[in-house]
């Protein structure tokens, strides 16, 4: 309790005999201090060995067990509170009272039944283990323990009337006082219990609770009574006396107090699912325990609509906590780091008056920096004006938190659909929403803000909105470069520009349902994917195409833009299962598939610690259990140890491998060292090619570009394509090419000597004009001569200017010589 860490962890899973439901009861074993009893509604009790992590035995009671308390004195007996609402009769009574004795080594389980009640919500047993009492609607009943084996009749036991119903009921220490605590906030101290006459029992009332008492704990001595509700208030009551002391702003609703024997701290359990350690004398909180908060919450008026969501500066998980905040938490420690209050709001309602209905997050969003957060909360009454606000909160290094800066009141007419943040902030942040009222808008940081803002200070306001026709937006998802927003309307996908505020493109969905979810993957990767009601599809965006498609059922999709792949999930409702299907985005082959045995409620891509391609990825899912279980893909065409060694012996490959979209789409294409013979073969056609090009004419060389594919590249689609300053060049380059390849090839006609005559330009101009016809024709015998040359040597380019260089210094005779003696 001193750090706060958790050292050990029992029952964590079914499969290792673990509770398959919720664990409503922990008690010490009174014959062996290091051993624990726990009870669940899966309906057993186990008993374990906390200090070594083993199950020592299962005791199967097969019905939900909702209390459970034992004596000190009687270690062998266990009085449990079983739940039997299956019943059809809703006026019957749903829960029976049971003294369950364990056994001895050579002795079978038994249960003796005590009592049979309509709602049983309390139960409590004296430190001699002599009388049990246990409290039901309006009545709290008295039962002297004796060890019958046939059932308790009813004259056994002692009832005591109330006014209000009853929530808690507790023993005092050393005298025969019981002290009942009821909805009215009221604890009530019936001395004399132990007598059959009722004119003995004396009352006596205490009263600071206004809402329902939920926990009574006396001190060892008895001097002392503390008590807490929904007020997050300890009150501490001196009964001789009756002086109150009071411990306030817990943090929640307290729902158990135990007193460590040292009487030094006390221990509060909260409905947040948080454990706080109290100090007695300081009276200050010194340590605190956090869970789960959606674990606890209700999940009716607080659904998890924000998802899972990562927060990208420290990969923390961002979910619904308690209503109005939300929590984050780290999976890889499984601890609490933080929770923000999105809405301040008073948890304490007075008395008698109508329930508030609390503000809910809807949307959770993050700038990929981190340095920007969004969140979009509501609340609707169905009574008074339904309250929509866009807050926009910003990192503080300082207290390493999220502090408000700017806060949109009613940023739509009707409730936002989505939230998302431009990955890229080169103009600044900007933030998309969405909304029901046929609108999406662009908000950006602005300093221009009027004269009623001071100078330099900066805002989040509405840039611009944009419609579609007369269609509501659902969804919409940025590009991991930030250039494409993506737009659904109904079952429409708009392409938009973000920052002229353009719509670039239009795709319609093949299924006509409407578009659930839209998400682009990472970088390099040019794929969108659309999930309808029964469909997903995956659009390329570079032909504008779908690329694959399934028709499946999908409950929840998560992207993972480090790998390119996504996963999801189908929920089985009959069976409580689920089914998560992984798929490479460049194939529709799932490259894994895993049976799950809970309902996933959410899930998500945990990011990689490293930047080590060789980390597995890492999958969180939320159960129904609302726990974090994390699974990690493992590829199935893993390389073996002894490849491994051959790929770490040649890095070079690995370094120099061309990364680009067509060996993504169509797989790396292989390098390899040409021979000398291959390279002969190479140069020798190429040197063929060459000619032919010469002696083709205009027509067939479009109509062999044409076939060829265009080289230039601008036959792509536009909205890929470059603006036109830069591919002027490119263009240019690829028309003028032949041209200059035909002047050099002819020019190597004329005598090298030629070319220094003055009047060369003019030969070459004219033996340009002249060739009408092909090659073979014009010069049949030199033609010849190069094929015999070309089979024998290849041609250099470098050696041939160096003999006609020799040649031209040797000979100062500017006679024609033979063309069969010139070393080409």
């Amino acid at each position: 309790m001193a750090t706060g860490a958790v050292v050990k962890v029992l029952s964590q899973s079914p499969t290792t005999g673990g509770h398959t439901n919720k664990i409503t009861r922990v008690i010490l074993n009174p014959k062996n201090h290091l051993q624990l009893y726990t009870a669940s509604l899966d309906g057993t009790i186990k008993l374990w060995d906390y200090n070594d992590d083993i199950l020592l035995k299962t005791y199967n009671v097969n019905a939900p067990i909702e209390h459970m308390v034992m004596s000190p004195e009687t270690p062998n007996h266990a009085y449990i509170v079983v739940n039997t609402s299956e019943e059809k009769d809703k006026m019957a009574d749903n829960t029976i009272i049971y003294r369950f004795s364990f056994g001895d080594s050579d002795q079978p389980t038994h249960m003796r039944r005590i009592a049979s009640l309509r709602d049983c919500t309390t139960i409590d047993i004296t430190q001699d283990g002599k009388w049990l009492a246990f409290g039901a609607r309006f009545k709290a009943y008295v039962w002297p323990i004796n060890n019958d084996k046939e059932d308790v009749p009813e004259t056994q036991l002692q009832q005591h009337i109330s006014v209000e119903p009853i929530t808690v009921i507790k023993f005092h220490p050393t005298k025969p006082v019981l002290a009942v605590g009821d909805r009215a906030g009221r604890i009530t101290q019936i001395s004399n219990y132990k007598s059959t006459d009722e004119k003995e029992h004396i009352r006596s009332l205490h009263h600071w609770h206004h809402l329902p008492v939920r926990c009574l704990t006396f001190m060892a001595d008895g001097a002392y009574l503390l008590s807490g509700g929904e007020e997050s208030v300890v009150v501490i009551w001196q009964l001789d006396t009756g002086h109150k002391q009071f411990l306030p702003r817990m943090g929640g609703s307290i729902a158990s107090i135990t007193i460590s024997p040292n009487h030094r701290f006390y221990c509060l359990g909260l409905d947040d699912n948080s454990i706080r350690l109290v100090n007695s004398i300081t009276q200050s909180i010194e340590q605190v325990i956090q869970g789960l908060q959606y674990a606890q919450a209700d999940n009716a008026l607080n659904p998890l609509s924000t998802g899972l969501i990562i927060e990208p500066r420290n990969h923390h998980v961002v979910l619904n906590g308690v209503q109005g905040s939300i929590q984050f938490y780290n999976v890889n420690a499984d601890s609490h780091v933080m929770d923000l209050e999105v809405v301040p709001m008073n948890r304490v309602v007075r008395a008698g008056e109508k329930e508030v209905i609390h503000a809910h997050v809807s949307h959770v969003a993050f700038l990929n920096s981190g340095e920007w957060m969004a969140t979009v909360d509501t609340r609707d009454d169905n009574v008074t004006t339904p309250e929509l606000f866009l807050k926009f909160w910003r990192w503080d290094p300082d207290t390493q938190a999220y502090k408000l800066h700017t806060r949109v009141d009613y940023p739509h007419t009707k409730p936002i659909t989505s939230l998302t943040f431009n990955p890229v902030s080169r103009q600044g942040p900007m933030a998309i929403t969405t909304s029901e009222d046929k609108t999406f808008k662009v908000w950006n940081l602005s300093t221009d803000l009027g004269r009623s803002y001071q100078s330099g200070e900066a805002a989040w306001i509405c840039r611009s909105v944009g419609v579609y026709r007369d269609s509501s937006p659902s969804t919409a998802t940025f590009s991991e470069d930030g250039s494409i927003l993506a737009v659904a309307f109904g079952q429409i996908t708009t392409l938009w520009d973000p920052y002229l505020n353009s719509i670039q493109a239009v795709l319609a969905q093949p299924s006509p349902e409407n578009i659930e979810k839209l998400s682009f993957l990472g970088e390099n990767c040019p794929f969108l994917i659309a999930k309808s009601k029964t469909h997903l599809c995956v659009w390329n965006m570079l032909t504008c195409k779908v690329w694959w498609s399934y028709k499946m059922l999908i409950d929840h999709l998560a992207v993972d833009t480090v790998a390119n792949q996504f996963a999801v999930v189908r929920n089985q409702s009959r069976t409580n299962e689920s089914r998560v299907t992984i798929f490479d985005i460049k194939s529709p082959v799932p490259i894994a598939l895993h049976h799950l045995d809970y309902t996933c409620l959410s899930l998500a891509w945990l990011p990689k610690e490293q930047d080590d391609h060789e980390l597995p990825s890492a999958l969180v899912c939320l159960s129904d259990r609302y726990e974090f279980v994390v699974h990690t893909i493992k590829a199935s065409n893993a390389i073996t140890k002894a490849s491994k060694k051959e790929v770490a012996n040649t890095p070079v490959s690995l370094i120099t491998e061309e990364r680009n979209l067509l060996n993504d789409m169509y797989g790396t294409r292989e390098n390899e060292r040409e021979t000398d013979e291959q390279a002969r073969i190479r140069l020798k056609t190429a040197q063929s090619m060459r000619e032919e090009a010469m002696s083709a004419n205009k027509k067939e060389s479009k109509t062999r570009r044409r076939e060829e594919g265009d080289a230039s590249g601008l036959s792509a689609p536009s909205h890929v394509l470059p603006s036109v300053d830069i591919l002027f060049d490119t263009f240019m380059s690829s028309v003028m090419t032949l041209r200059i390849e035909q002047d050099e090839t002819t020019t190597m006609d004329i005598d090298v000597e030629e070319a220094e005559d003055e009047n060369s330009d003019k030969e070459e101009n004219d033996l340009d004009i002249s060739i009408t016809k092909s090659a073979q024709e014009d010069f049949p015998s030199l033609t010849n001569y190069f094929t015999q040359e070309l089979e024998q040597k290849p041609v250099s380019r470098k050696s041939a200017a160096a003999a006609a260089a020799q040649s031209s210094s040797d000979e100062d005779s500017e006679e024609e010589e033979d063309p069969a003696k010139i070393a080409w």
